[in-house]
């Protein structure tokens, strides 16, 4: 669309249109009322067009971030499950191989085989994550002589509720703040619930970060609502995608909960509770044994 300009000064609007031949065909409308409602029309088109990209824009590096760590987390996830002797069939859910032992892969002498080049912690998640049962050894030794890939998680959870944060609370430090300390309220309360373990350690920052994510989704259209149709679509959208998204990583959570025994599971709870508490000087311990010891002694002591 264009507005031109005529030798006489006059001013006259033109839409141009693409025909299917490729060719290109102008529609004249003049420059009366005509002209000015179709231009203005098309000028608000393409303000809403401006808008929707730049909504895009503004969480697209978090969006990344977020992306890359939920990837990673499920990486991690599904080769210490594989690892361990856990296989997930057609996604329906974790459960333990019946075919062969946990540890089984680790028993035994391993066959010589070619040297071959060494494959990405990736491409043997994808090849465990396909049944091939002979990248587990593999990917058990890269799992514990390769501690860095769950500090690497660890730091990217980090990285992705700093800007998650950032995002919601914009130049408000105290809601900043309000908002570190529910944060770590929330993981400190899933953490709780768990056995402590570096699987489950990555679920709750994972589950931490796509809360932030719905957060910031609810908090932004209460905040400053959409002023178009396709804005309004497009949060709505994001909306819905980051609460499915969450609930995903909780019921993940869950379900390898359930998978640990039940003994780990009951320990957490109390040593996270302990562990909230103001410690204790060695010397009082000491004397509390002492007075258990000799009131056990007295109990048992018989009276003639």
């Amino acid at each position: 669309m264009a507005w031109e300009r005529r030798k006489s000064g006059r001013r006259y609007f033109y839409l141009s249109a693409r025909l299917s031949d490729g060719g290109v065909r102008k529609r004249y409308f003049g420059n009366g009322l005509r002209a000015e409602v179709e231009s203005l029309r098309l000028e608000r088109q393409q303000a809403q067009r401006d808008a929707l990209v730049q909504e895009k824009q503004f969480t697209a590096s978090v969006d990344l971030l977020l992306a890359q760590h939920v990837q990673s987390t499920s990486d991690l996830l599904d080769a210490s499950l594989l690892v361990a002797g856990f296989h997930n069939p057609k996604s329906r859910g974790w459960r333990r191989r019946r075919m062969i032992a946990p540890n089984a892969a680790a028993k035994g002498p391993v066959p010589a085989r070619e040297v071959q080049p060494q494959p990405n912690f990736p491409d043997l998640v994808k090849a465990a994550r396909q049944g091939d049962r002979s990248v587990i050894p593999e990917l058990r030794r890269m799992l514990w002589t390769h501690p860095e890939l769950t500090k690497n998680n660890g730091d990217l959870a980090s990285q992705t509720q700093i800007r998650w944060i950032d995002l919601i609370a914009g130049h408000d430090l105290y809601f900043r703040e309000c908002l570190l300390l529910k944060l770590a309220d929330f993981k400190r309360k899933l953490r709780a619930e768990t056995s402590g373990s570096v699987v489950e350690e990555m679920l709750a920052e994972q589950a931490a970060s796509t809360w932030l994510e719905v957060n910031f989704h609810q908090n932004r259209e209460a905040v400053d609502p959409a002023d178009s149709i396709r804005a309004g679509e497009y949060r709505l959208k994001k909306s819905e995608s980051a609460f499915r998204r969450h609930m995903k990583a909780l019921g993940t959570l869950t379900s390898v909960k359930t998978l640990l025994p039940v003994k780990v599971v009951k320990e957490p709870a109390v040593r996270l509770e302990a562990a909230n508490e103001a410690p204790k000087p060695d010397r009082e311990s000491t004397e509390n044994r002492l007075d258990a010891y000799f009131e056990r002694s007295t109990e048992s002591a018989s009276i003639r």
